[in-house]
């Protein structure tokens, strides 16, 4: 029985001892080897992202173009409903027509609403002239 346990021994030993037969060199180019296998998947990831990100733009820039003008005619349509409110508004204050408080307070927000949206004109004269006579 102990020889079994010696035999038993010395094959673990030897075990062990094969696991050990890696040089130095050997250890290194095993961890260099993984270090490039990562690295070259880190840089093949980034270039196909950028690849991708390419693609992706030439095939919407035409989308984003529309888009972009779509906008511009919303805002530009927003404006001209906005204008119209506010000279039919200003027209009916010059005219004596009578006026309800929620009228003025959605005049007032539509007001605020144009200046902030870069009108300017004939409106705020027309609004500052009111003004000084009473009217709003």
């Amino acid at each position: 029985m102990l020889r079994d346990r010696t035999l038993l021994s010395l094959e673990r030993n030897s075990e062990v001892v094969d696991m050990g037969n890696w040089t130095v060199e050997q250890i290194a180019t095993a961890i260099a080897l993984m270090v490039a296998v990562v690295s070259g998947v880190t840089y093949l990831t980034k270039q196909l992202k950028d690849w991708i990100e390419k693609l992706l733009d030439s095939k919407f820039k035409d989308l984003n173009h529309r888009i972009d003008s779509i906008e511009a005619k919303v805002d530009k349509i927003d404006m001209e409903a906005c204008k119209n409110f506010l000279v039919r508004f200003l027209a009916d204050v010059e005219n004596g027509a009578s006026i309800l408080d929620s009228e003025k307070q959605r005049f007032w927000e539509e007001y605020e609403h144009y200046i902030s949206a870069g009108g300017n004109s004939y409106i705020k004269e027309w609004v500052d002239r009111l003004k000084k006579k009473g009217y709003l």
